[in-house]
């Protein structure tokens, strides 16, 4: 699904995985269960939020982007297999990882 509209971004990347936690809780119905992975600093093995999802039957991770406006800061797809291949190592295993990201709208970007 493609945005018809961009949203304005939260002010830092806290409040924006926040915001995904409580989007995802809601949409995968798991509002009691869905947790942040990690925290600053540390290793995050490529999941941001992460919880079980009966519809998926497994763990489904949302991998939040935050991207400064000020520096027009792209997500690369170098940056999307690297957390890929981190992903794959996470225990339990996933069946499904999202991308989020603030990065701004551009009809030549990656995603």
């Amino acid at each position: 699904m493609i945005a018809q509209n961009q949203l304005k971004k939260p002010s830092n990347w806290q409040d924006f995985e926040k915001l995904c936690k409580l989007l995802w809780g809601e949409i995968w119905t798991c509002e009691d269960t869905i947790k942040r992975h990690g925290c600053q600093g540390r290793n995050q093995h490529g999941v941001g939020v992460f919880s079980y999802v009966e519809k998926y039957g497994g763990y489904c991770d949302i991998q939040c982007k935050g991207k400064d406006d000020y520096a027009n800061a792209q997500l690369t797809e170098g940056e999307i297999d690297t957390e890929i291949e981190k992903a794959l190592g996470f225990e339990p295993e996933l069946k499904l990882l999202i991308f989020a990201t603030t990065v701004n709208k551009d009809a030549y970007a990656v995603l």
